[in-house]
């Protein structure tokens, strides 16, 4: 676990569970990377701006309140030898942690899967999916109640193109998570999703040979690309850990991480399908409205976030 360097630890102070801090302090120390904790105060909505008198003194006391509380978050770990840097953001949480990533060149950031004040629905906030969209590093949510040490990890790889970017995901989603469920002495899977495009359509508008000869054709290709991948780090279709499964990547990965008490999935935020591609457009809110276990999201060395340096969003 030598790959991370520099990690930006993404709190909300309101959260009675701060576990997140240790666990990332200690990764730091095993990494020999440094270690960052910051917590975003908003800014204030335009209607406090325009008629409370003192808003800008409210403001000032918010952001020393928060301080304070970070530095007591760090307090321990300094004490512990650790050296440990702290930090508000002030403005859109999203934003500003992506501006604080792009400031300071992290190469990962630690988040809650969910803030106190998420108005979002299901087990990820709106912070967290913005982050996996269009953080430019790789993003770790954590759950509120994540195991530690974790039991199970899941890799969710995409083997089904020939693109480099899903090549590139594919190598750092394995080593990755191997090197997790090794570090935590946890179970280790991994999962490949393939299906029949308008496969729906097509059964109904074909022979039933016509139909099986194209779905065995069409898995046939699949396990061999997973196969050949697999090949490369030492390992096989045919192993207990490797799982094949088809089906739609939003609806049967979620079911097999519930059935398996997976605690983790690792896997990648930009690719062409399957389970590479999960945290794209539409396909993204469905996975991770059904999935309830930590997740760590990588992105490929062309990744470019959207959200640049001198953006300006206006408070709510």
């Amino acid at each position: 676990m030598q790959r991370f360097k520099n990690i930006l630890v993404a709190t909300d102070t309101r959260l009675g569970n701060q576990g997140i801090v240790g666990e990332s302090a200690k990764l730091a120390k095993e990494c020999q990377a440094t270690l960052k904790i910051v917590d975003v105060v908003p800014l204030l909505p335009w209607n406090v701006r325009l008629f409370v008198s003192n808003h800008e003194h409210i403001h000032e006391l918010m952001i020393r309140e928060k301080q304070e509380q970070l530095e007591a978050l760090a307090a321990p770990l300094r004490e512990n030898g650790f050296d440990v840097e702290t930090k508000v953001l002030v403005g859109k949480s999203s934003v500003e942690i992506i501006r604080e990533v792009l400031r300071a060149k992290h190469d990962l950031v630690v988040r809650v899967a969910k803030g106190a004040d998420s108005r979002r629905k299901g087990f990820f906030g709106t912070t967290a999916t913005r982050l996996l969209r269009e953080c430019p590093c790789a993003v770790h949510l954590v759950a509120p109640n994540s195991a530690s040490p974790v039991r199970h990890v899941l890799a969710c790889v995409d083997t089904s193109t020939d693109e480099v970017i899903d090549a590139e995901l594919n190598e750092e989603i394995f080593n990755l998570a191997q090197a997790i469920s090794k570090r935590e002495d946890a179970r280790f899977s991994i999962v490949q999703t393939w299906t029949i495009s308008g496969e729906h359509l097509l059964k109904e508008r074909i022979t039933k040979q016509e139909y099986v000869q194209m779905k065995e054709s069409r898995q046939e290709h699949s396990e061999q690309m997973f196969d050949k991948f697999l090949r490369g780090h030492g390992c096989g279709i045919n192993d207990d850990f490797v799982h094949m499964l088809k089906g739609d990547a939003p609806q049967v990965i979620p079911e097999f991480a519930s059935l398996n008490g997976v605690d983790l999935i690792v896997m990648g935020t930009v690719g062409r399908s399957g389970a590479a591609g999960l945290v794209i457009g539409n396909t993204a809110e469905r996975i991770l409205d059904s999935i309830e276990c930590s997740v760590i999201a990588v992105k490929p060395s062309c990744f470019i976030s959207p959200i640049k340096m001198g953006d300006y969003v206006e408070a709510n």
